[in-house]
């Protein structure tokens, strides 16, 4: 399989991020990566160009 470099805004990320059905409650690795994955979000979006502080 080949492998590279995925290049997303921060905008493309949070929509991605929406589509995807939340996991199911049996799956509590899913939910802690989808947390981790939305507070990463968040901080970025804090330290983005032109993002008012």
């Amino acid at each position: 399989m080949n492998r590279g470099p995925l290049v997303l805004s921060i905008e493309e990320a949070e929509f991605l991020l929406d589509q995807l059905p939340p996991p199911s409650d049996s799956d509590e690795l899913a939910k802690k990566l989808r947390i981790k994955l939305l507070e990463f979000l968040q901080q970025v979006r804090k330290g983005a160009e032109g993002s008012r502080k």
